[in-house]
């Protein structure tokens, strides 16, 4: 039998564990997803919750599975100059493709907005040794950074994550 005072004791314990549990901030994450970020970084990235969140590499990344190595990240730096443009950065990071891959053939670009800042997206092709990437590149300038979400995936990938890339954009949150 329990005495009135372990009755109050549990009562209590139970009020503090569902208060904690809600303020772990479980509202803000979109349905059916998952947050990837962790609290150092200036924004939140959610991703559907059946990807695997991988914060082995120091970016923060997930990817969809094992047998689909379909994947997102987040990277920011520095421009050079205060009144750098995207544009600007683009023809700057572009340079690079050319010893990077094999291939590089830019598929398409568009403008948008990554949770009301300006963003490119960027959607293009390489190739890496024996396989050929699809990326998509949403880039957003915020003070004097950009910021880079990219989705990388085969390009012979028989799925179509069309519809998680949008998610995964209309989700993210800035701090």
């Amino acid at each position: 039998m329990m005495h009135p005072r372990q009755y109050l004791a549990l009562i209590l314990a139970v009020f503090l564990l569902l208060s904690f549990a809600g303020c772990r901030g479980a509202a803000d994450v979109p349905e059916g997803m998952i947050l990837a970020s962790g609290d150092i970084v200036d924004y939140s990235l959610f991703v559907p919750e059946d990807w695997i969140v991988d914060q082995s590499g120091g970016v923060v990344s997930a990817y969809k599975s094992v047998q689909d190595p379909t994947s997102v990240s987040v990277m920011a730096w520095g421009l050079p100059y205060a009144d750098s443009t995207l544009d600007d950065w683009w023809e700057s990071y572009r340079e690079e493709f050319d010893a990077v891959f094999t291939d590089f053939t830019l598929e398409s670009t568009a403008s948008t907005l990554l949770d009301g800042a300006a963003a490119q997206i960027y959607v293009y092709t390489g190739t890496l040794g024996e396989n050929t990437y699809r990326y998509t590149q949403i880039a957003a300038l915020r003070n004097t950074s950009v910021y880079l979400v990219t989705v990388t995936e085969r390009a012979d990938a028989e799925t179509d994550h069309q519809e998680e890339i949008s998610q995964i954009r209309e989700a993210f949150r800035w701090k």
